[in-house]
């Protein structure tokens, strides 16, 4: 999938303008404040009908604007042409495709593939759960588009259980809900433990002649309840008929998917407490050409690749590693304030940002 045009209005910085993209991407230029991530969060925006960087849709509004509009073309992998347009205004979204409305924005998740990559990535080894599993159910939800109604399945019926939990209820009421949560839990499980397994497999395939550390990695999905992944349904149930003492006096359910946690490992040791910054940055660039690897693998769709200023903090050596692992296989866009970034994505076309946009 490539990016050809992409207009926007009232995006962030941007009041009105339009860019014009060459299938292998390109290299945008430019000092601080002048757009360069406004734009990358654009393309993004464009693949999943929210933001990449998990702001609110007010926040992207472009000063006092009341609306937002991004209008993109694509081109699949056999030169079929895609029209997309996305606007925000009153607290509501309007998808269109080839300029025909379409109900669901997870309609997107069938026909662009992007992945972001940024500094703040480090969060994927250092920060709170919430963050991990941010990532992984978007990483999984683009292997598996199926994935989005199951897991919105899921939430919903959380919400429903925790609002027994504050209410006086029935022997029965309680097993009933019980077991509708188990089946939900169980399914979410199941495609969270798949992906697992395809990152950990590919971790020992893929890119360990360029990357020797990739070997060494792995990631662990970590349950709140004292079962491994692809326990039964039943299993669920007497786990959380234990807990129910517990439930009952904090009013809230305790374990579940929307708790659950992912942990990454160097050698079989935690990264967050053992490895240094370098380490875990590699570790997560790592796992974003995985990613790509894999949804091109499983989907037949080739993702575009954003990188928003990573390579201030990587050396040569390891840049020239990432260009090696991308090989021209994708269209990629590269923001950077620096002018050195060229001699290394050579033969890329430029585009220069200014101050004011």
């Amino acid at each position: 999938m490539n990016l050809a045009h992409l207009e926007l209005e009232n995006f962030r910085s941007y009041r009105k303008r339009e860019f014009s993209f060459q299938p292998r991407g390109s290299l945008i230029l430019g000092p601080n404040g002048c757009g360069k991530t406004n734009l990358l969060e654009a393309i993004a925006y464009t693949s999943v009908g929210k933001s990449i960087r998990f702001n609110h849709d007010e926040d992207l509004l472009h000063f006092e604007s009341l609306w937002f509009r991004l209008s993109g073309s694509f081109a699949n992998e056999q030169g079929s042409p895609l029209k997309l347009a996305l606007s925000y205004g009153e607290k509501r979204k309007l998808l269109k495709l080839d300029d025909l409305p379409v109900r669901q924005l997870s309609r997107l998740f069938d026909l662009v593939k992007v992945i972001y990559c940024a500094p703040e990535d480090l969060l994927l080894i250092n920060g709170s759960p919430r963050f991990r599993r941010q990532y992984f159910d978007l990483a999984t939800a683009q292997l598996y588009p199926a994935y989005i109604p199951v897991l919105r399945s899921y939430l919903h019926l959380v919400e429903q259980r925790n609002a027994l939990l504050k209410r006086s209820f029935t022997k029965e009421e309680k097993h009933s809900w019980d077991k509708r949560f188990a089946s939900a839990l169980h399914e979410v499980w199941d495609y969270r433990r798949r992906y697992v397994e395809l990152v950990n497999a590919a971790f020992q395939e893929m890119f360990r002649d360029i990357f020797p550390t990739a070997a060494k990695l792995t990631i662990s999905y970590l349950p709140t309840l004292k079962l491994p992944c692809d326990s039964s349904e039943e299993q669920i149930e007497l786990q959380l008929k234990e807990l129910e003492s517990r439930e009952r006096q904090w009013q809230r359910s305790m374990v579940g998917a929307h708790l659950d946690d992912y942990e990454f490992r160097y050698q079989g040791r935690r990264m967050r407490s053992y490895s240094s910054q370098g380490q875990k940055r590699i570790a997560v660039i790592i796992l974003k050409l995985i990613q790509a690897r894999l949804i091109e693998k499983v989907t037949g769709i080739k993702p575009i690749l954003l990188f928003d200023d990573i390579f201030a903090e990587l050396d040569s050596l390891h840049a020239l590693k990432i260009r090696e692992c991308i090989d021209n296989r994708y269209q990629v866009f590269i923001a950077s304030p620096q002018e050195s970034i060229a001699e290394i994505w050579l033969d890329y076309p430029i585009l220069r940002l200014r101050e004011s946009v």
